[in-house]
């Protein structure tokens, strides 16, 4: 609200565009301190090591180190995506028609409040459900450990 109201206020952009830049700067900050600490977790050896072997500096972060810090941070990224996923339902404040300002419009109209609810909150769920399965597979394509374990049971 502050960087629509205020910030960028007398800018003349569209809310839609507000939102996007407004969570794409707050998820980014977020983000990107989760792979640095996941990234610093790495021991410095690895890299070392890389290098030991000829792989250049990309090389051996892209190969070595990404691989194994994408293992310890994309447990924790999926809940950040999942905050963000609930965090747009207040986009409704600053007049963009999202699901849950679909809903308030629904109970203002019927004077409903249970079933516009329930059902914005099964939306949510769902959608949350799913962004967490697709994380979950990516996390199972990248850890290689946990796809030799499961080939050995």
């Amino acid at each position: 609200m502050i960087l629509y109201y205020v910030v960028l206020g007398k800018s003349g952009l569209e809310a839609v565009w507000v939102a996007v830049i407004g969570f794409t700067l707050n998820f980014g900050a977020y983000a990107s301190e989760i792979m640095r600490s996941g990234i610093e977790g790495i021991d410095v050896g690895q890299r070392e090591a890389a290098l030991a072997l000829g792989y250049t500096e990309n090389q051996a972060f892209f190969k070595f180190i990404f691989p194994q810090a994408a293992v310890r941070f994309l447990p924790v990224y999926r809940g950040e995506i999942v905050s963000l996923l609930k965090s747009t339902s207040i986009v409704g404040y600053i007049a963009i028609q999202d699901l849950t300002k679909m809903s308030d419009i629904i109970r203002s109209r019927t004077y409903e409040a249970f079933f516009p609810l329930i059902a914005t909150a099964i939306i949510y769920f769902v959608l949350a459900w799913i962004i967490s399965l697709m994380l979950k597979f990516v996390l199972k394509a990248v850890d290689k450990r946990s796809r030799k374990r499961g080939t050995s049971k």
